[in-house]
């Protein structure tokens, strides 16, 4: 064989700690049934990795793996040739070379697939490279491959760009799949994986999202990002030079970007990095040349920093790589710099992107035709539920600017309204109000706006009040008015203790469509819709409702917008509920600081309280309780007492569960000493909800002083409460601690704690009985296990003849995993090492996952080897 070919059909070396696509397995429903896989992405993109996870994932299961990797000296000929030595190669049969006289490729092809079929068994081909093969080798050879392949060949080929393919017929017979950059991205659960095994938990999970959302799921990104840690004294700093673009990631850019290309490539490149998309007219209009399209089109294929918009020529450069490109665009002459600006806002105009126009004559020093732009298209950012870029253009703009037209006067009342800046926002709206020339619908609208303001400043009652002032004219009113309105009905339905009142104002309600996608109004309604069902304690459907609506507030608002993050607070706390706590954490992972900003009371609650027990749960109590502290400041500087005696009951909760008596009379003390007057109110609609709060943290106080007649009566008191409300996890709460008080008094509480475990097994609570009292759960084990029968073998025998293991203190592990593969080395199943933790079966499966990705194992008994071969278990004689 030559040598040339020795080397094209030598596989990569394959690493063994390189990160799994599971997602992306041939074993997956879309690909299973795939026998020819294209995958199309920019350098980076981990293409030639993946062919190297399909080609072991092949070799498992006995299939005959053929590599090659191609080049552009490929013509047909050796183009076959070289697939006819990958063969002999992977198959160890000499009948793959050539004996044919005629120089006829497709003849040559045509007896290679038929020895292909004669092998019977199953065949993979990887073609590695393939947008570097001439033209004619893809319409011709590679072509005539894939529509002739037997029934047991399967062709798994990576390229740059997308290849010029006749697979229409194929595509339609099911038979093949292009994979592009979007499907090869890392997903942010795939980049804490990543990150996970490299570091364990010694990166915190929001960096780990910072990182994703910096890298935008580019694996090489990624890559450079773990270096940068690995060499940097802290990953804070790493992270700040990854996004200042300095460091690796700089040097990087220079060797690919710089150093590769024509200085009047680089010249052209600096320049279409002043806007953040771009379109090849836009580049003619940026340069003032009509080739520019066509330099743009050549760089897109060739490098891996610009990402395609599907379906349409818009494309962006990364943000790491714009950052760079920025930094040499701050070189250029400010008079070019401006010229360059202007041209951009200029053609954005004409095309109706009147943001970011906005933005470019701001920086082009044309400020006047900037708040022009920005007048026209503010309220549609806040009807899209981006209240945080209105935020951002507000303190851009001169305020005399904002109060001055109406149209932007209102928008900016509406992302102010619903987010801490309340205030502000009822001062834009007195101005509106006091103008003449405000319309009926304006001034409804202002109505809305202001009651959406009481309920972000926790104040239900004057929320209620100023709706009811509008009731009469509201049938007058616009579909998107009414549809504003019902959401702020529906929410002070479940104030009232009214979830399915709730749900009916969400269904009733005129649909207000004016874009695709999810909207604010939209996206508003869906996350009261979701939190009803939490109110009840109904997890399952609250489930199903906020996550299929998170997703698509990320996909059409983004991760940090004020509408994902209302969403994630609530999902979060149902999977922490529902003893999924991995992807709780992912799920809240840096959104607090949006949710604390742009959130809603309800929202803020759930999100703090449910990232303090996360937390705990990971061994980080310092952790919960600096959060919890940071709900009670909020409270203090926001004035609303819910956050602060929220936060001071579950304080109380955790001293509790300790027996710290007098810690939890101190922090009783403190709590009594922010309820406002309200909470007695019979006509209050905070009321109530502040009285749920302030009976459990009293309940806590009775458990921790052990005064259980005192408990039994608190118990009783937040039973009645919780079911007039209709909360459904206060109501199972209340029955265990009634079940507990009677216990611990003599009497008989099975039938209460049989009551709340079937309440809390139908409505998807797994971790209530274990978060209200650990003993609750052991003694419910107990009642389900009789004494009779639990004992299914002698355990005397067993341990006679297994070695006790012990685990070694290794900085590799959690406390918790070195705990969790004890319990693995002595065979014991999931439930049973989740018994003996006092933890639920998710959480075990979490940690194992964890092992498996540390130890590089595939198997439990495959973990428990490495452990004993790393030193990490020993035997305990």
């Amino acid at each position: 064989m030559k040598p040339e070919l020795v080397l094209k059909t030598t596989p990569p070396r394959s690493h063994k700690t390189a990160f799994r696509r599971e997602r992306l397995s041939l074993e997956v429903d879309e690909l299973a049934s795939r026998t020819a896989v294209s995958v199309h992405a920019p350098a980076g993109f981990g293409k030639t990795w993946l062919l190297s996870q399909w080609r072991r994932e092949l070799l498992s299961r006995g299939a005959v793996v053929a590599w090659l990797t191609v080049d552009g000296r490929d013509d047909s000929s050796s183009f076959v040739q070289g697939l006819a030595a990958a063969m002999v190669v992977a198959s160890g049969r000499q009948a793959f070379v050539s004996t044919s006289s005629h120089a006829d490729a497709l003849g040559e092809l045509t007896e290679w697939l038929a020895e292909v079929a004669d092998l019977g068994g199953e065949v993979a081909l990887m073609l590695d490279e393939v947008d570097t093969l001439p033209d004619a080798t893809v319409r011709l050879a590679l072509t005539y491959l894939l529509h002739n392949a037997p029934a047991n060949l399967r062709v798994l080929m990576a390229s740059r760009r997308r290849l010029n393919l006749q697979t229409t017929e194929l595509q339609a017979r099911g038979i093949f799949l292009g994979l592009g950059l979007e499907q090869l991205r890392f997903r942010v659960d795939e980049t804490i994986a990543v990150l996970g095994n490299r570091f364990g938990d010694g990166l915190d999970i929001d960096l780990k999202v910072v990182l994703h959302e910096l890298t935008e799921g580019w694996p090489l990104g990624l890559q450079l990002a773990i270096a940068a840690i690995e060499r940097s004294a802290a990953p804070e700093l790493a992270i700040a030079e990854l996004r200042a673009c300095t460091g690796d990631i700089q040097r990087y850019f220079v060797d690919s970007l710089v150093a590769t290309l024509q200085p009047e490539q680089v010249e052209f490149l600096t320049c279409i990095a002043v806007p953040e998309n771009l379109h090849p007219d836009l580049c003619v209009a940026l340069l003032d040349d009509a080739r520019a399209g066509t330099w743009m089109a050549e760089l897109c294929a060739s490098m891996p920093i610009f990402s395609e918009g599907l379906g349409s020529d818009w494309v962006r450069i990364h943000p790491l790589a714009r950052e760079f490109l920025q930094q040499r665009v701050a070189m250029l002459p400010q008079a070019h710099r401006c010229e360059l600006h202007e041209r951009a806002a200029a053609w954005l105009e004409s095309r109706g992107f009147f943001e970011e126009a906005a933005r470019h004559y701001l920086s082009a020093e044309r400020p006047a035709q900037a708040y022009g732009m920005i007048e026209q298209c503010l309220y549609e950012i806040v009807l899209r539920g981006e209240f945080g870029r209105v935020i951002e253009w507000v303190g851009a703009l001169p305020a005399e600017e904002v109060e001055s037209r109406p149209r932007m006067c209102l928008a900016a009342a509406w992302a102010l309204a619903m987010s801490d800046r309340s205030g502000e926002a009822r001062h834009l709206l007195a101005r509106l109000q006091l103008d003449p020339a405000t319309d009926e619908e304006v001034l409804c609208e202002a109505a809305a706006i202001a009651s959406a303001a009481a309920y972000f400043s926790d104040l239900p009652d004057e929320s209620q009040a100023i709706l009811s002032r509008w009731d009469e004219s509201l049938p007058n009113q616009t579909v998107k008015v009414q549809a504003i309105v019902a959401n702020s009905k529906a929410r002070l339905a479940l104030c009232r203790g009214q979830p399915e009142v709730a749900r009916r104002i969400c269904r009733k309600a005129p649909r207000y469509s004016w874009a695709e996608g999810l909207d604010a109004i939209r996206g508003v309604a869906e996350w009261v819709f979701g939190v009803t069902y939490l109110w009840e304690g109904r997890m399952l459907p609250a489930l199903e409702s906020l996550r299929s609506t998170l997703q698509r507030a990320e996909q059409d608002i983004g991760r940090r917008s004020s509408v994902a993050a209302l969403l994630a607070c609530p999902l979060a706390a149902v999977l922490l509920e529902r003893n999924e706590p991995g992807e709780a954490a992912t799920v809240l992972a840096n959104r607090l600081d949006v949710v604390e900003r742009l959130a809603s009371p309800d929202a803020i609650v759930f999100g703090f309280v449910t990232a303090a027990r996360l937390a705990a749960l990971q061994g980080q109590a310092h952790r919960g309780n600096d959060l919890l502290e940071a709900l009670h400041a909020l409270g203090e500087e926001r004035q609303i007492p819910r956050f602060c005696i929220v936060s001071l009951g579950e304080q109380i909760r955790l001293h509790a569960l300790q027996g710290r008596v007098d810690t939890c009379l101190v922090l009783w003390r403190r709590l009594e000493g922010v309820i406002p007057p309200c909470i007695d109110d019979p006509d209050s609609l905070l009321g109530p909800e502040l009285r749920l709060h302030v009976g459990v943290a009293r309940a806590y106080v009775s458990l921790a002083k052990m005064d259980w007649a005192e408990l039994q009566a608190e118990a009783e008191a937040l039973h009645e409460l919780a079911s007039r409300l209709q909360r459904g996890r206060e109501r199972i709460q209340a029955l265990l601690f009634k079940a507990l008080a009677l216990r611990e008094s003599g009497g008989d509480g099975q039938a209460s704690l049989r009551e709340a475990h079937s309440l809390a097994e139908e409505f998807g609570m797994r971790r209530i009985l274990a978060d209200t009292h650990p003993q609750l759960l052991r003694w419910q084990q107990s009642m389900a296990s009789p004494e009779p029968l639990a004992p299914r073998a002698p355990a005397a025998e067993p341990a006679a003849r297994t070695p006790v293991a012990k685990v070694a203190p290794s900085r590799l592990l959690t406390p918790k995993e070195q705990e969790v593969l004890q319990l693995l080395a002595r065979n014991l199943s999931n439930k049973q090492i989740a018994l003996a933790l006092n933890v639920g079966e998710e959480t075990v499966k979490w940690h194992l996952k964890n092992l498996f990705g540390k130890f590089q194992a595939g198997t439990r008994r495959h973990v428990v080897d490495r452990a004993y071969m790393l030193g990490i278990l020993e035997t305990e004689h």
